[in-house]
């Protein structure tokens, strides 16, 4: 019995490690000549492998470490730095842009990377539609290719897009070049495992709900990275995550929730990088017009109920009590980083945290209580009673929609909220059957695509609540067309502070990612940008480079074959019992147009 019982133990374990895609344990002399691996843990799955299909954080992580983009953001503040492209020359009135591209760059498989691979992915956006990426084109743009390293962007009216720089990873036409007559819904479709890339890495295995693995680039321009593979391990529990990194059995992790920066700070092996994000928290109201399910509450309609809703909201208990600290209130549309571009609001036009004075500001605007102290519109008679959907898979966003209850509460104003997953927050979004909601906005370092989420022509497409102001779309239509970026910045920044004293929205919160990575195993990462900058690439996949085993650290510790995690035989142990249960959490504000 007893032998039979250790029989099935080992024949479960086996099946469990086949199902996780674990490395079984391995001789020293295998270890030896194994390949080094720089692990890495993260909460979000991979959803998406296709660059013109990404969603997750994780897919944009993936890509950026694959692909290059025609110019690099630069590791201090994100400007247009040499990559691809070694030169973008504008004629006299910036309608004509001619680009000189590297000569010696091979895609992974060999093939000659040219300006015509360039041009066939620009080209591939603008005709599939393909909205992540579209607004760096006009419907006139053209691209010319005279030779195999220079490439011609034609525009009818002045711009600056070829050195915003666009955030456009190039892929091969190659390979790409057979999805470019058919439907969008095939193109996003693409597998696109095993990858061909100019990047220092190319992802070459992925189990689904589980982890995927990245190979170094033999043919990679730049210099070459320090770790032989980059291997994702999927967590979906932050603890476990948190443990593995502590057990050694993870070199570095990211997006971990800041419940877990005590523990994480206490342990002198691992340090930890608190980012400034590149997403905010949003509460946003609808201003109706999605669809015919559209019916917003009325009194939103009223600059004074959303002003006395931005007095009583007390932000700074949204980034004590949702982030632990770690995040700053927020202020404007643009987060923090790059600062050019954030609209850092005078003091004396801040909204201030001032229950009473929004009391006060209400009951001059004739909103008197009624049952139970919930104030009533007087041109309707409804009672103000906000349903708010909450995205439950956005960082905080739940904690903060139960202080804003209270909050509200506070100045008469009841809040109904209603905790749904992202499949749910995109049906509101795109119905309109909703008064407010929290969710969260994700932009560029250039300021034209979070601007442009508050033009009218962006409603039912990237408009949260479909707001309307004329004076804000000549604001966001100038901007557009001014290329010095010193003559463009008091122009954003009046559309910046425009919006902010009209109050289409609120941002909450700018709250910091957390990193954390073994300082015994690994070192040398190179944060972008600058110093309090990401580790596993959001930006550019230079920390991917330069990372390298820390002197001293156990060689079997990075390698492919260092047998099984101890989590592993948990899950096991757990397997046996109950059986194995695999479930992979998805979700991140994306481009959501799949036809």
């Amino acid at each position: 019995m007893q032998r039979n019982a250790r029989r099935l133990i080992a024949a479960s374990a086996a099946v469990l490690i086949a199902t996780l895609g674990l490395p079984l344990a391995t001789t020293s002399a295998e270890e030896s000549s194994a390949p080094s691996v720089l692990r890495v843990g993260v909460p979000n799955d991979l959803t998406s492998a296709n660059p013109m299909s990404l969603r997750s954080g994780s897919d944009w992580n993936v890509a950026t470490i694959q692909y290059d983009m025609m110019w690099m953001f630069g590791n201090d503040d994100l400007s247009a730095q040499p990559g691809l492209a070694e030169s973008c020359d504008p004629n006299e009135d910036k309608t004509e842009w001619t680009c000189t591209f590297r000569d010696d760059v091979l895609w992974s498989d060999g093939e000659p990377f040219t300006s015509q691979d360039v041009a066939f992915t620009f080209q591939l956006i603008i005709d599939q539609g393909i909205s992540t990426y579209s607004g760096y084109f006009t419907p006139t743009t053209t691209f010319e290719t005279p030779d195999d390293t220079t490439l011609i962007w034609k525009s009818e009216t002045p711009t600056n897009a070829p050195l915003v720089p666009p955030w456009i990873y190039i892929i091969p036409e190659h390979v790409w070049g057979q999805y470019a007559d058919g439907e969008k819904v095939e193109l996003k479709g693409v597998e696109n495992i095993p990858s061909v890339t100019t990047g220092p890495f190319t992802l070459t295995e992925v189990n689904r709900g589980q982890n995927w693995t990245l190979e170094k680039n033999p043919n990679y321009w730049g210099d070459e990275p320090n770790f032989d593979e980059i291997r994702f391990q999927l967590y979906t529990n932050q603890d476990a995550m948190a443990q593995a990194l502590k057990n050694g059995e993870i070199d570095v992790a990211t997006y971990f929730e800041t419940s877990l920066l005590p523990s994480l700070e206490s342990d002198p092996d691992i340090t930890v990088q608190r980012n400034v994000s590149d997403w905010w928290l949003n509460l946003a109201f609808n201003f109706g017009g999605q669809g015919p399910n559209s019916d917003p509450l009325p009194a939103l309609q009223d600059k004074t109920v959303r002003t006395a809703i931005a007095m009583a909201i007390d932000k700074q208990g949204i980034v004590d009590k949702a982030y632990n600290g770690a995040a700053t209130p927020g202020t404007s549309l643009i987060r923090e980083v790059p600062a050019q571009w954030h609209y850092d609001v005078p003091e004396e036009d801040l909204i201030p945290f001032d229950p009473d004075a929004a009391n006060a500001m209400l009951d001059d605007a004739g909103y008197k209580r009624g049952d139970g102290g919930v104030r009533v519109d007087p041109a309707t008679g409804d009672p103000l009673v906000i349903r708010m959907p909450i995205s439950q898979e956005t960082g905080g966003a739940l904690t903060a929609g139960q202080l804003i209850v209270g909050y509200l509460d506070e100045i008469g104003v009841e809040v109904k909220i209603f905790p749904v997953n992202e499949g749910k927050m995109y049906s509101y979004w795109n119905q309109g059957d909703w008064d407010a909601y929290i969710w969260y906005w994700t932009g560029e370092p250039d300021p034209d695509y979070q601007l442009s989420t508050l033009d009218s022509k962006q409603c039912g497409n990237l408009s949260d609540g479909c707001w309307s102001n004329p004076q804000y779309d000549a604001l966001f239509a100038q901007q557009e067309k001014i290329v010095d970026p010193e003559e463009r910045q008091p122009v954003v920044y009046d559309a910046l502070a425009l919006s902010y004293e009209e109050v289409p929205s609120i941002a909450l919160a700018y709250p910091n990612n957390v990193e954390a990575y073994r300082n015994d195993l690994v070192t040398n990462f190179t944060p972008v940008p600058g110093d309090n900058g990401y580790l596993i690439p959001n930006y550019n996949n230079i920390g991917m480079v330069t990372v390298q085993p820390a002197s001293g650290a156990d060689s079997a510790a990075n390698s492919s074959s260092t047998g099984m995690p101890a989590w592993a035989w948990g899950a096991i142990g757990a397997a046996i019992v109950l059986g194995v249960v695999l479930v992979a959490r998805r979700g991140r504000r994306a481009d959501d147009d799949e036809g």
